[in-house]
């Protein structure tokens, strides 16, 4: 018993002693201060992880204590000159590492081996001297010495303050080899045991004999200690787990945590700067622990917690964050304000340094050495149209351009001679602390990583495999062409992509960060506490990239909507005053009661100058709109398939639509230009091509997607090409032959998820004092009335006479009124009154008059029906956008074709500036083109269908902009029902629409007198008149129309009657929810909410009946609300008719149209927000017809929503037929089996 007593008071001291030491945690971090009081060192229980036993082990025999005692002893008998050769090799290690990591790794060192001496020292009862503090305080002492704290960082939790650290390597490593010195000769001949990572949990620090806990693998006490905790999920490594509860306790966080897939449950202690993490019950983490006695840790030096792991965020943005959070939280949300036209930002510096990048790169691709040819590169690369592009946009020379870089020819040769091609350079060996190791082989260029385990991805400018030490090792080599400051940031982006290729390869401890201009290469390392601090600074950005606005619930919901939540500001005048972010920053802080700034905060005088530049009502719109992007945004976020990629199985994600999976590549890659081509085919189990192996839907041309293996995620993207049954053709940004020859990949879809930045970005873009966007302003905020010229002048006039005299009385007054605004004015274009020609009339007299004009609208399809009646009239323009976007007969007036003959920037300027005429749509807006040009007029097509802060982009580039739309139709798609109640789809043209800025075109010329008056009825309250008689009396015509139906069933001939009052008709089909008919492709049956078999039938029915009547199948269409219908329809029907969803059919008509309403249910409810609730579809769907009009509906269901009951009261009775097995030859039997029996698609 004596022997125990004295064990456990050796420990103890030891122990206080250790605590008493000041350490470096990492250069991302303050260093702690000791707790003192009273002369005596208090432990600090956040970094404290043993807990006693208890009675239950003070019980235990005397012989049995002995007899563990014995057995450890045992255990501990190892070899002196391995403890020492490991040293050895640590020493060199040191030498080769950077100073700042030299720090890092000699104290952890340090204080693991001391800890391991005093520990084996007491298992093995041995009375040797333990090291002395004094050494390791020296050590830190002069360390601490060398601090400087760059201030304002901040973590979630705490302040993170960054250390410059400067002192000597040899001094360092002096002390350090003293040390060691002094710990080898402390040391008997003790082992720390080695133990497999997934056992980790079993080796515990003993402290005392009461806290023994180390148990050895086959020892009989493994089940009596086993027996006080049974963890549930191995979190030695990441595991992504649930919150099921959050307990806050004086010293702690306890999580109870439950893993994802297993279900298995455990409770995970979180500590030190872990302790203030922000969770919520149901929140998904990924964590990696160390095992306590009773629990799992994560604190100070052991253990990770990942929040928001499904959010990656890239390394630039992390580290973007460690001077100013939120900066980064700002540039990362309105990160398109810089392209905004008003801002004039000077991008020459950024695209040098991202031309030289791929200058790197191509010469290190295509094994380039010589100077001559590294010169070659570069000129055939800025002959390239990407590279035009960018300079152009730059608003870059190419001379210019190619003086500043030909600065990097000779470093760039001088690279790769000394680093690859062992042609060792003086200059560069000169360099103090240069890597001095080799590059053997470039793995790979600008490797794209998605690390969801991390919440992180990036972007690894080349991944080398080097040679150091006659070892070789994969190493992330990141480039920066500045000038070399080692910088934090630059630091901290290396280490980023070591924790992330650490996941990939398991020897990863190293990376280089490379300064071009001085070609000065260094090897960064990390250690566990500067990855520690980089997961909580990008924690810190997560929780705010995720925050999800407030739901408003009180009365006044509007007053109620909360602003944007952003990280405190920092205190810097010099940064603060070139924050290209500062508007936006002093706005939300102005609009913040608990903003508390000092008088002397550099951020008070421009909250004072923004209050005199803008008016409340500004601020509050801006505001109010940023607030209404989050709602919809959290929405869209919460529903992506991208999470899908990760967290579901590749045949599941392809039974959802949103993936191709088990593909092999099946010919050789064609490059095209900077592209590599790539057709994939089906392979079964065991990897062989399957013949017919058919594609499912959801994956169309065009598409940009994705490539995955069963290993990686994202190896490259790219779009779809070509899609055929069993092929898929993909134009990809990397061959990746190279390196995955041999895989199964998957394709998926990737969701669009950077059209919440332009819209963010647009809103912004109000606070600024441009001429322009103060007249914007007040137009848009405050709705200042349109205004026009009291008088046209006789030029414009007489020039108007010849183009607007086919023009009708209202459409010619809506041309004039255009002409003569001053700032803006609103066209509505009900259905069939012309809008378009009235438009095109427009557009032509403001050519000829000498005024360029930017035509714009949602939509490709929208856009191009305005050029395309432009092409007839031989009318000169430009069409922006992707050839694959736009309509077939535009090709020659695309900017594909225009600029092939272009060689410069300069020709590329002088050709945009010569096109009067420019189209795009609202987002394609952000072509530089339209930054760089201001068009005296902007028209904006289907202006009712956009968002208001969608169309501001294209109007910041015009001085006068004219609207044309119809707020009776479609508005803009908005998915969250909270941002609907708001006011989210409120576009513009309604914001405006007044008798005073309105001009009204009601004289319509599609619709017979029947279907208008419908629409008169159900709509626009009488405004409709008809054109001429002979679009009133127009009724169907088939070439055999009366001989067909004669031989059809009689309900058919019935809805098919071509009598002018029948050509509006509903067909009833009951309660189709409850039918049960047998027939034999089993697949039929379907989800009946958003998919309707038996409608489908009829449909099918109408539409053979059509076509044999001699009606032509383009005048034949034919409309549902759900995609899911549509997608059904067309596995049955004809190809060659068009069959959509409401919202894709604005701006189309024809003959015929079938509406299939589609939903048939027995449950009363609706949804309020439901798009069979929505008055403005209807009228879209019930005004496409020319001729006829078929609705298809079960109408107890349809009656439900307030705009079909409108509807069916405005209907004559005669007109609605209701379907019955057994009246008017009427037999579902029937109908059912005809698609059975008679589609062969539609049973493969």
């Amino acid at each position: 018993m004596q022997k125990r007593q004295l064990s456990r008071k050796k420990i103890f001291t030891t122990n206080d002693a250790d605590k008493s030491q000041k350490k470096i945690l990492s250069f991302f971090t303050k260093i702690p201060k000791a707790v003192v009081s009273n002369d005596k060192v208090v432990p600090d229980t956040n970094s404290l992880s043993q807990v006693s036993i208890g009675k239950k082990r003070k019980e235990r025999d005397s012989s049995l204590e002995e007899d563990t005692l014995m057995r450890v002893e045992k255990k501990c008998n190892v070899d002196k000159k391995s403890l020492k050769d490991s040293w050895t090799d640590n020493a060199e290690s040191l030498i080769e590492s950077h100073e700042d990591s030299v720090i890092l790794s000699v104290s952890n060192n340090l204080e693991d081996l001391c800890n391991n001496s005093k520990e084996n020292k007491l298992m093995c009862k041995n009375t040797s001297p333990v090291v002395k503090n004094e050494g390791n305080a020296t050590l830190m002492g002069k360390s601490e010495q060398n601090v400087n704290v760059l201030q304002n960082s901040t973590n979630i939790g705490h302040k993170t303050n960054v250390l410059n650290l400067t002192h000597s390597d040899n001094h360092i490593l002096k002390e350090t080899q003293d040390l060691n010195t002094l710990a080898l000769k402390s040391l008997s001949a003790i082992e720390t045991p080695k133990h497999d990572k997934t056992k980790s949990h079993s080796l515990k620090k003993v402290e005392s004999f009461e806290d023994f806990s180390v148990i050895i693998d086959g020892d009989s006490f493994d089940d009596f200690f086993d027996q006080e905790w049974h963890a549930e999920i191995d979190l030695t490594t990441f595991q992504r787990c649930k919150i099921v509860d959050v307990t806050h306790e004086s010293k702690v966080t306890v999580l109870k945590v439950q893993h994802v897939e297993s279900e298995g449950i455990d409770n995970v202690a979180c500590s030190g700067f872990w302790k203030d993490v922000q969770l919520k019950i149901d929140d998904i983490v990924t964590i990696q622990a160390k095992k306590d006695s009773r629990r799992w840790i994560v604190d100070n030096n052991n253990g990770f917690l990942v929040t928001q792991p499904d959010l990656l965020i890239s390394g630039t943005t992390i580290m973007g964050g460690l001077f100013c959070n939120r900066r980064a939280v700002l540039s990362e949300k309105f990160r398109k304000i810089e392209s905004l036209p008003s801002l004039n930002a000077d991008y020459s510096t950024m695209t040098i340094g991202s031309l030289t990048h791929q200058w790197l790169q191509k010469a290190l691709r295509e094994n380039i050495c010589a100077l001559s040819d590294v010169i070659k590169l570069l000129d055939d690369m800025l002959q390239s149209k990407d590279t035009l592009d960018y300079l152009y946009a730059s608003e870059m020379s190419l001379i210019d351009c190619r003086k500043r870089m030909m600065e990097y020819a000779p470093r760039i040769v001088e690279f790769i001679q000394h680093y690859i091609k062992g042609n060792k350079q003086q200059h560069v060996n000169n360099l103090k602390d240069n890597f001095q190791g080799s590059i053997c082989n470039i793995q790979d260029i600008e490797e794209s990583i998605y690390i969801p385990k991390l919440g992180i991805k990036g972007r690894i400018d080349i991944t080398a495999e080097v040679n150091i030490n006659s070892r070789k090792k994969i190493m992330p080599l990141e480039v920066k062409t500045g000038r070399a400051s080692y910088s934090l940031e630059h630091k901290g982006q290396v280490i980023l992509y070591l924790m992330m290729m650490g996941f990939r390869d398991q020897d990863i401890d190293t990376g280089l960060l490379l300064y071009l201009k001085e070609n000065s290469m260094q090897k960064i390392k990390s250690g566990h506490h500067e990855k520690r601090d980089l997961i909580l600074l990008r924690n810190t950005l997560a929780h705010y990239f995720a925050k999800k606005p407030e739901n408003p619930q009180g009365t006044d919901a509007e007053s109620d909507l909360k602003a944007m939540e952003l990280p405190e500001p920092i205190n810097h005048h010099s940064a603060c005053g070139r924050c290209p972010y500062q508007t936006l920053c002093c706005a939300y802080l102005a609009k913040d009661p608990s903003a508390n700034l000092s008088s002397s905060h550099p951020l008070t005088a421009m909250i004072k100058q923004l209050r005199d530049d803008f008016e409340t009502s500004h601020l509050d719109y801006v505001m109010r709109w940023i607030a209404l992007l989050q709602l919809e945004e959290s929405y869209e976020n919460s529903n992506s398939s991208l999470i899908s990629i990760w967290t579901m199985s590749p045949e599941k994600r392809e039974a959802q639509g949103t993936c191709i999976c088990n593909l092999k590549i099946i010919s050789k890659v064609m490059e095209q230009g900077d592209r590599y081509q790539h057709t994939f085919a089906r392979v079964d189990i065991k990897g062989e091509t399957i013949e017919n192996g058919t594609f499912g839907g959801g994956i169309a041309e065009d598409n940009y997607i994705i490539v995955s293996t069963d290993a990686r995620i994202n190896i490259a993207t790219g779009h779809v090409t070509h899609i055929s049954y069993d092929t898929v053709a993909v134009l990809l940004d990397k061959d990746i032959t190279r390196l995955y020859a041999h895989s199964t990949f998957h394709i998926d879809r990737f969701p669009s998820t950077g059209l919440s930045t332009f819209n963010y970005a647009n809103v912004a873009g109000l606070l600024n004092n441009d001429e322009t966007i103060v007249n914007l302003r007040r137009i848009v905020i405050d709705r200042r009335p349109a205004t026009f010229m009291n008088k046209l002048p006789r030029s414009i006039v007489s020039t108007s006479t010849r183009i607007i005299s086919d023009l009708n009385e209202n459409q010619q007054r809506a041309v004039l009124k255009a002409v003569a605004a001053h700032d803006y004015v609103l066209i509505k274009g009900m259905p069939g009154t012309g809008k378009t020609q009235t438009l095109v009339a427009l557009i032509e007299l403001l050519q000829e008059l000498g005024s360029s004009v930017l035509i714009t609208a949602h939509t490709h399809s929208a856009v191009d029906n305005v050029l395309l009646k432009l092409l007839e009239r031989n009318i000169d323009f430009l069409r922006l956008g992707s050839t694959k976007q736009i309509h077939s007969l535009l090709t020659c007036n695309s900017e594909e074709y225009a600029i092939a003959s272009c060689d410069s920037p300069e020709a590329l300027e002088a050709l945009y500036n010569s096109k009067r005429i420019v189209g795009a749509t609202c987002y394609g807006a952000y072509h530089a083109l339209v930054r760089r040009r201001t068009f005296d007029v902007c028209v904006v097509d289907e202006s009712a269908q956009i968002m208001q802060p969608t169309v501001l982009r294209p109007l910041y580039s015009a001085r006068k902009f004219v609207l044309v739309g119809d707020p009776d139709q479609l508005p803009p798609v908005i998915k969250n029902k909270t941002a609907v109640k708001l006011g989210a789809d409120e576009s513009l043209f309604i914001r405006l629409d007044s008798d005073e800025n309105t001009i009204n075109l009601s004289k319509q010329y599609r619709m017979n007198g029947r279907i208008m008056r419908l629409a008169n009825d159900v709509t626009y309250r009488g405004k409709l008149v008809l054109g001429n008689k002979q679009v009133e009396n127009a009724v169907l015509i088939g070439t055999n129309m009366e001989q067909v139906l004669l031989s059809c069933e009689r309900w058919i001939r019935s809805a098919l009657s071509r009598h002018l009052d029948d050509s509006v008709v509903v067909l009833n089909t009951g309660s189709t929810y409850n039918l049960n008919v047998d027939f034999d492709n089993k697949d039929i049956a379907m989800n009946q909410m958003c998919t309707n078999i038996w409608e489908a039938a009829i449909t099918s029915r109408l539409v053979q009946v059509l076509i044999e009547a001699g009606v032509c199948a383009r005048n034949i269409g034919i409309i549902a609300p759900y995609n899911a219908h549509i997608n059904f329809l067309k596995k049955i029907i004809d190809k060659e008719i068009e069959m959509n969803t409401v919202d894709q059919y604005q701006g189309r008509d024809k003959d015929v149209i079938l509406y299939s309403c589609t939903k048939s249910a027995k449950d009363e409810t609706k949804e309020e927000f439901g798009i069979l609730n929505d008055q403005r579809r209807l009228t879209v769907a019930i005004t496409r017809a020319r001729h006829k009009l078929i609705v298809i509906a079960d109408k107890v269901t349809l009656t439900r929503y307030a705009p079909f009951k409108s509807l069916f009261d405005v209907i004559d009775e005669k007109n609605v037929i209701n379907l019955r097995d057994g009246e008017e030859d009427f037999s579902w039997k029937s109908l059912i089996h005809r698609i059975d029996d008679g589609d062969k698609k539609f049973k493969d």
